[in-house]
């Protein structure tokens, strides 16, 4: 690879789509519905993540009203 070709990561990737491309017929639906399912499992995934920093930031509020710190962490009014 020293002859000018940039190693690009992507390349061998493209390289395997299109040789899938080439080789089925259907691999363009089949393409389609997994980047459907990836699309939904990172939807997904940012709905928890968001769900767990607001518990998280329940737990601090609660813990600061139940040891009676002055200091309201995590809690925007």
């Amino acid at each position: 690879m020293s002859n000018g070709i940039t190693k690009n990561p992507y390349i061998l990737f493209l390289i395997f789509i299109l040789l899938i491309l080439s080789t089925d017929k259907s691999a363009d639906e089949k393409l389609g519905f997994l980047r459907g399912i990836v699309d939904q499992t990172s939807r997904s995934l940012s709905t928890l993540r968001e769900g767990i920093n607001s518990m998280q930031m329940s737990f601090e509020h609660a813990h600061a009203l139940f040891t009676g710190s002055a200091e309201k962490t995590g809690e925007t009014e």
